[in-house]
C-alpha cells in the first residue's frame, strides 16, 4: 500500500513498529504452525501406537481369559487328583496295617512250625528209635530160636545195640531254614 509521503514519514517509525509485531507475529505463528505439525505428527504416532496397544490389549486379554479358564480346569484337575491321593494314602496306610498283622501271624507262624518241628523231630526219633529196637528185639528172638545153643556173648551183643538206640538214634532231623528273606 503506498501513502503520501507526508504521512508515511510521520508514521514510519509507526509502520516499522507494527511491522516488526506483524514479522514476530508471523514468526511466533509459523514456529507454532512448526509445533503444531510436530504435535500433530505426534498426535498421529500416538493414535497409532494407542491403537495397536488397545490391539495388542484385547488379544492380551483374551489370552488372559484363557489362561485364568487353563488355570481353573487345572484346579479342578488338581482338586480331584488331591482327593484321589487322599483316597490311595487312606488305602496305603490300611494296607500297611495289615501288612503288619499279617507280618505278626507270619511271626507266629514261624514260631510255630519251629515248635512243630521239634516235635516232628521227636516223634521221628521216638518213632526210629523204637521200630529200630522191635527189629532187634524180633531178630534176637528168632537168632534165639533158630539156635541150638544159646550163646550169652550174642544175647548180651543184641541187648546193647536195643540199649543204643532206645536211648536215642540216627533219626532224619527236620532243619529249619533261616536263610529265607523275609
Amino acid at each position: 500500500m503506498k501513502l503520501p509521503i507526508m504521512l508515511r514519514q510521520t508514521h514510519e517509525e509507526e509502520l516499522d513498529r507494527v511491522i516488526n509485531i506483524i514479522v514476530e507475529k508471523n514468526r511466533v505463528i509459523a514456529v507454532q504452525s512448526d509445533e503444531l505439525a510436530i504435535a500433530n505428527r505426534m498426535k498421529a504416532t500416538l493414535q497409532d501406537r494407542n491403537a495397536s496397544l488397545n490391539e495388542a490389549l484385547t488379544i492380551a486379554e483374551g489370552k488372559i481369559k484363557k489362561l485364568e479358564e487353563y488355570v481353573e480346569k487345572l484346579e479342578q484337575v488338581s482338586e480331584k487328583k488331591t482327593i484321589r491321593n487322599c483316597s490311595l494314602n487312606t488305602k496305603l496306610v490300611a494296607k500297611e496295617k495289615e501288612l503288619k498283622k499279617l507280618d505278626e501271624a507270619n511271626k507266629d507262624l514261624d514260631k510255630a512250625n519251629k515248635v512243630l518241628i521239634e516235635g516232628f523231630n521227636s516223634a521221628n526219633r521216638s518213632n526210629w528209635c523204637n521200630e529200630e529196637s522191635k527189629r532187634q528185639i524180633e531178630k534176637l528172638a528168632y537168632d534165639i530160636l533158630d539156635s541150638e545153643k544159646i550163646n550169652k556173648n550174642e544175647i548180651a551183643s543184641y541187648l546193647l545195640d536195643i540199649v543204643k538206640y532206645m536211648g536215642g538214634g540216627m533219626p532224619i532231623d527236620i532243619k529249619i531254614n533261616d536263610d529265607i528273606e523275609k
